[in-house]
């Protein structure tokens, strides 16, 4: 039985080792000079007659592959639209932000002169609340009775609690209470 092992150890260390070494050194050689050994060795094979049944024609294997291309590159234009109609989508997102930042300006200027134009209304009013707090109230009540009643009502809010208090007693009673009624609203 030593014997045996000791051929086949033998055998396995003389002559499979190097064959498989030297095949496997010139497939890299082979390789590496240009020569697609793997083509050359199924060309070989398929003129061989119980090693053809085994290997693939290359009929069959390109066919495949043409079908694999195609469907790779219908993939990528599919793929490629898809990114055409999302940079568009975004091209379109810019123009209205775009659009909307210059509203955002536009309303910022019109807030800003709706502010400007309340401010000097409201340091009118005040200067009118000082006229007529230097004023005596009767003077001061004479005026209002005879503007419009909304516009009095303005001026009497801008006055202190001791002017208006003041001012609406000079006034006339039915005067006084629907300027007082304004002033509620």
């Amino acid at each position: 039985m030593e014997k045996k092992s000791n051929k086949f150890l033998w055998f396995l260390l003389v002559v499979v080792i190097p064959l498989l070494f030297t095949v496997s050194l010139s497939v890299i050689i082979f390789s590496l000079m240009g020569v697609n050994v793997i083509e050359k060795g199924k060309s070989y094979a398929t003129n061989l007659p119980v090693v053809s049944e085994w290997v693939v024609e290359e009929e069959d294997s390109s066919k495949s592959n043409d079908e694999l291309i195609q469907s790779m590159e219908n993939q990528i234009n599919t793929l490629q639209n898809q990114v055409e109609e999302a940079e568009k989508a975004v091209l379109q997102k810019e123009d209205v932000i775009k659009e909307q930042q210059s509203d955002i300006v536009l309303l910022k200027d019109q807030l800003q002169k709706k502010e400007d134009e309340q401010t000097q209304q409201d340091e009118s009013m005040t200067k009118l609340a000082d006229v007529y707090t230097a004023m005596s109230p009767g003077n001061a009540a004479k005026i209002l009775e005879s503007m419009e009643q909304s516009e009095a009502a303005m001026i009497i809010t801008s006055l202190d609690s001791d002017t208006q208090a003041n001012l609406l007693a000079e006034m006339n009673p039915e005067i006084a209470a629907e300027l007082t009624k304004l002033l509620t609203n």
